[in-house]
């Protein structure tokens, strides 16, 4: 006798609610066997929808960001899932209007992709000499609408690291002083000779500090919170309405001649491409 035999014979001789007792405790077994394995090595989910720790580490540098950033990341993915699952439960992506979008959103991501693929083996260089023309027949354009500031700035996970850090700055200068500390594993980040508009300096408390600080001068250790403290020097201020010169904002120059490069390398592109398609313009 096979065990599936063995045992139907068995609940047969049992009383009936032995087995009601036995067929519901069977049924919840087999339930279970039927469900996934709980889902886990994820942040927030979205009834069956997950932002797992992998893909908020690709969002956010987990070693660097605050708390408080990283709450308003995840908060942020909820939002747009939550509003995603809802338009869905409504029948957004059933209306006409949404397709259409689709149809526009697809021709346009195609046409970008062509062009990424387009450029991808192109090199747009610059010189130094046509950085300097561009600059020069451009400068009205380089007009500042904020305050702007030349800074050095270094930020430490040590505040002890912090003050040393400050003090052989104020014996010497800038760059000695960073490569005393050079590989230093409390360093988060540091930037030299960085010009920075007014409205990008993203700490009100360093922003306060620049404000009141003299060209050439360092501030205090900034304490802005646990585990971030930061070190700043202030080179130069440029009120708005003024135009650093070229040294100051030679990348702001040079971005916007690449760019215009850029431009025109599509326009030729276009141009040439003309050729290969029936173009009909009726008026």
């Amino acid at each position: 006798m096979n065990r599936s035999s063995i045992t139907m014979s068995f609940i047969r001789h049992l009383s009936k609610p032995s087995k009601l007792l036995l067929l519901f405790l069977a049924a919840t077994v087999l339930d279970g066997c039927s469900k996934e394995p709980e889902k886990t090595g994820y942040v927030a989910r979205v009834n069956e929808t997950y932002l797992t720790t992998e893909e908020l580490n690709s969002l956010i540098d987990s070693s660097t960001v605050s708390t408080f950033y990283r709450n308003e990341i995840i908060r942020n993915w909820i939002d747009k899932e939550v509003l995603f699952q809802e338009a869905i439960k409504e029948g957004v992506p059933d209306e006409q209007q949404f397709n259409n979008l689709i149809a526009k959103s697809k021709k346009e991501l195609a046409a970008s992709l062509l062009l990424e693929n387009y450029f991808r083996d192109k090199n747009i260089n610059t010189v130094q000499a046509e950085l300097v023309n561009y600059y020069n027949k451009h400068a009205d354009e380089f007009t500042l609408t904020r305050n702007s500031y030349l800074l050095n700035i270094i930020h430490f996970r040590n505040e002890d690291r912090a003050a040393e850090f400050r003090a052989l700055l104020l014996d010497s200068d800038w760059k000695r002083a960073q490569n005393v500390f050079f590989n230093d594993s409390t360093i988060i980040s540091f930037q030299t000779r960085v010009f920075i508009p007014e409205q990008d300096i993203y700490s009100e408390k360093i922003l306060r500090i620049v404000k009141r600080l003299h060209p050439l001068e360092i501030s205090i250790v900034i304490s802005e919170r646990e585990g971030y403290y930061s070190v700043v020097q202030v080179l130069e201020k440029y009120p708005a309405g003024s135009i650093p010169v070229f040294d100051v904002i030679k990348n702001s120059v040079e971005k916007r001649l690449v760019a215009l490069k850029r431009k025109e390398m599509i326009e030729s592109y276009i141009k040439n491409l003309y050729s290969n398609y029936e173009i009909e313009v009726k008026n």
